[in-house]
């Protein structure tokens, strides 16, 4: 068959799959909403991958979105998604477990479900259906929106959780509802079915009942000892998109606390890995003969032992590789050590044209600092630069939004100076993205600013770098950021939307035509801060006083340097 000969060449050209025997285990299909190239790119999903295959008595095999092509194979064959590891269908297994990033996976879980023939809502699911969770970072910002079809959901970072979540179907499953029940005993867990939401006459959430035992609010599990476990790619494959290196996570969090940004709160405390713990990673990399290593973390530039790391890395012979950096934090030594890894772009995310914006946003990084990063650029040989922004940030102007390109234009000035070597610069890119209001952070009350106002201000900065050369502009369909808004602050009520964008094969633009909910409710609406959002019974360990306090100093025009 066609899908299992493609299923066939993906394991034959990776090193690590873990092949185990269906006897006596509990089985787990680890799913990825999207495709094997994205899947296998991403840390966490690997991580868990490994961790569940450490307990013996378990066997967790991948699965994943079918590329489009096979999509119309699996229809014309009448398959289901298979396992890559003994292609086994989804049905066969006792779990079906989702590790979800991004609220825009949501249809692909849909879609999933569908193409295995497991009823979409929980609700309507049989005796012999496999129990349906969800974990990932979308589990604990606001998982709403998916959770009616959902038997449970991990709620937190799952290395402990999964061990404690295993034992507990080995030692007491009899049946759907009775394991149900045990489990609204298990911090980090959250049963869906167990919790009753009503709504007030204007649409906002009323009141969240707690029923049958479950507990008013779900705490979120968080490690306590970050070195007793690594975050590691567990699979190398030339398939994933960082397949050529050896991925290796610094430590959890950001304390820098941009109000923009998710990451940077639901991740505290800040959970730095100690310099020993991965200089035994590093070796160990080496001792398999890895020769290029990637470190990952919410800001890996400000990890503050990234000097000594930097000699550890160079000490076993290996190349460096960072996805994005602080400007105010990156090095000479750093920059260098990029540099001889074979970076040939160096990427940092002023995120706002205007220190007026950043100092809003609390992303206090100067226009001096992202010059004399450009310098380091061009002293270094890496011959790219490029650089994130946000449009439709709170308190934006037509003044932030026009400084995007003038400040890309004293880039551009600084970057095509020859580097000391005599070599030109090459090309700088503006990565322009649309700024969705997320749960958890102190604009989760600021109002998404809209697709027309969007693509408005995306044509200012467009027209304003037209004659610069070496530049161009790389941005998202703000469609796509107001389809994100609506699944990030949406509530169970948006359930139906994802049903028939699943049933839709996912065309979600048809299904928003059709769904005869208010997109605008949960996107454009700005919230007060009284208002009960859908998360609210949940408890990442964020301060909701703080949150408020945030969001005030922002429409006050408080400066980054004030401490949350």
């Amino acid at each position: 068959m066609k899908l299992t000969r493609k299923a066939l060449g993906l394991l034959a050209d990776e090193h690590g799959t873990v092949r185990k025997d269906w006897g006596g285990r509990v089985s787990v299909a680890l799913v990825y909403p999207n495709t094997y190239a994205v899947g296998m790119s991403n840390l966490g999903f690997q991580t868990i991958y490994r961790h569940l295959n450490a307990i013996p008595d378990v066997v967790c095999e991948r699965v994943f979105l079918p590329d489009p092509e096979d999509i119309d194979e699996l229809r014309r064959t009448r398959s289901a998604p298979c396992s890559l590891e003994s292609q086994r269908p989804l049905g066969d297994f006792h779990m079906v477990a989702f590790s979800v990033t991004y609220e825009g996976d949501y249809v692909n879980v849909l879609r999933i479900l569908g193409f295995g023939g497991i009823p979409l809502r929980a609700s309507e699911r049989r005796p012999w259906d496999p129990l349906i969770l969800m974990g990932g970072v979308c589990a604990f910002s606001n998982p709403e929106p998916i959770a009616p079809f959902m038997d449970f959901i991990v709620v937190g970072e799952g290395e402990e959780l999964v061990v404690e979540l295993m034992a507990a179907y080995r030692d007491g499953y009899r049946d759907r509802a009775g394991f149900l029940t045990a489990l609204t005993g298990l911090s980090g867990v959250y049963v869906p079915e167990r919790y009753e939401v009503s709504y007030a006459a204007d649409g906002t959430i009323g009141e969240v009942k707690a029923l049958g035992g479950a507990p008013a609010i779900v705490t979120k599990r968080r490690l306590r000892d970050v070195d007793a476990f690594e975050t590691i790619a567990a699979i190398k494959t030339r398939g994933a998109e960082y397949g050529h290196m050896a991925l290796l996570e610094v430590g959890k969090g950001c304390g820098r606390g941009c109000r923009f940004c998710l990451e940077g709160q639901v991740y505290r405390p800040v959970r730095h890995r100690s310099v020993d713990a991965l200089r035994r990673t590093v070796a160990e990399f080496a001792r398999q003969g890895e020769t290029r290593i990637g470190l990952v973390g919410a800001c890996v530039s400000d990890y503050p032992w990234i000097g000594e790391l930097l000699k550890v890395v160079a000490e076993h012979g290996m190349e460096l590789s960072i996805s994005s950096l602080r400007a105010d934090s990156l090095t000479a030594d750093l920059a260098g050590a990029l540099a001889r890894g074979g970076h040939r772009t160096l990427t940092v995310a002023p995120e706002a044209g205007t220190e007026r914006l950043r100092r809003a946003i609390r992303k206090a990084i100067t226009d001096d600092q992202i010059m004399e990063a450009c310098d380091l650029v061009r002293a270094c040989g890496i011959p790219n630069f490029k650089c994130y922004f946000m449009l439709g940030q709170p308190t934006e102007s037509a003044e932030d939004v026009e400084a995007i390109p003038r400040l890309a234009q004293r880039m551009l000035a600084r970057l095509r100076v020859l580097d000391p070597a005599g070599r030109p610069f090459g090309r700088l890119t503006l990565s322009i993205s649309s700024f969705v209001p997320k749960p958890w952070t102190p604009f989760q009350w600021a109002p998404f600013d809209g697709v027309e106002s969007l693509r408005q201000k995306l044509d200012i900065v467009k027209r304003g770098v037209r004659g610069l050369p070496t530049v161009r502009v790389l941005h998202e369909n703000p469609r796509e950021a107001a389809l994100q808004a609506l699944l990030a602050r949406g509530d169970r009520r948006v359930a139906d939307f994802l049903e028939a964008a699943a049933r839709a094969d996912g065309d979600w633009r048809r299904a928003l035509r059709e769904w005869d909910g208010d997109p605008e409710h949960y996107t454009t609406r700005a919230r007060a801060t009284d208002e009960r959002l859908p998360w609210d019974h949940f408890d990442v360990g964020v301060r909701k006083a703080g949150l408020v306090r945030e969001w005030g100093r922002t429409l006050g025009g408080a400066s980054a340097a004030d401490t949350p």
